[in-house]
């Protein structure tokens, strides 16, 4: 565990204390905001740390991709508990949003068992997960500063905009995802077979007897 892979492990610890703080109402907004903030910003730092650092793992881009998808569905949902009922239309943005990161996942799965290579993170799903952090962090903020009456655009519209944002970005993954499939060399992967192998023979080498 190095420090990037511990940074992007805070954020999955980060999650039931997100839940735990939302769920207990608007008096612990603040916290459950700092919370998100924080989340946000270990996101932002971990493959920052990882490239400058030259500390990029295997575990690492195993665990970023989880911890994304676990942070985006705890607070999907816990936004659609609390306010699906004040803000109707919010539905629909934090569905689109599930949907994309469920499509996600199932289409790495099938990348990964027809024994293709996964995409890297592009700068569009990174534009999309700022996004969702801002507009996330905006609507608990806005909900501490403003009346509910004040919010039931403004509150909407974020969601809307951020699952937008983050379906574009899913359709560009879905497009380099079948070019994978279909056998196309796609500049920016990751062949984990290959870097098994590599990680193996190190360690073969590196307990090799010396002679």
């Amino acid at each position: 565990m190095n420090i990037p892979n511990m940074l992007t492990s805070l954020r999955i610890v980060l999650i039931p204390f997100f839940c735990a703080l939302f769920l207990m109402g608007p008096d612990y907004y603040v916290y459950a905001g700092a919370v998100l903030i924080l989340s946000g910003l270990s996101d932002m730092f971990d493959g920052l740390l990882a490239r400058r650092l030259h500390q990029e793992t295997e575990l690492g881009k195993i665990l970023d991709p989880i911890a994304d998808k676990l942070t985006l569905a705890a607070v999907v949902v816990c936004m659609w508990y609390v306010y699906h009922g004040s803000f109707p239309w919010i539905s629909f943005g934090l569905g689109i949003m599930l949907l994309k990161e469920i499509a996600m996942a199932v289409g790495g799965l099938v990348i990964v068992r027809r024994g293709r290579k996964l995409v890297k993170a592009k700068w569009w799903g990174k534009v999309a997960t700022v996004v969702f952090y801002a507009c996330m962090i905006l609507i608990v903020a806005l909900n501490i500063l403003l009346p509910g009456e004040d919010l039931k655009v403004i509150v909407p519209a974020l969601a809307l905009f951020a699952a937008g944002v983050m379906l574009f970005a899913l359709l560009r993954y879905c497009l380099i995802g079948l070019k994978i499939i279909h056998g196309e060399e796609v500049e920016g992967t990751i062949d984990l077979t290959k870097e098994n192998l590599l990680r193996n023979r190190k360690k073969t080498e590196g307990t090799a007897p010396v002679e």
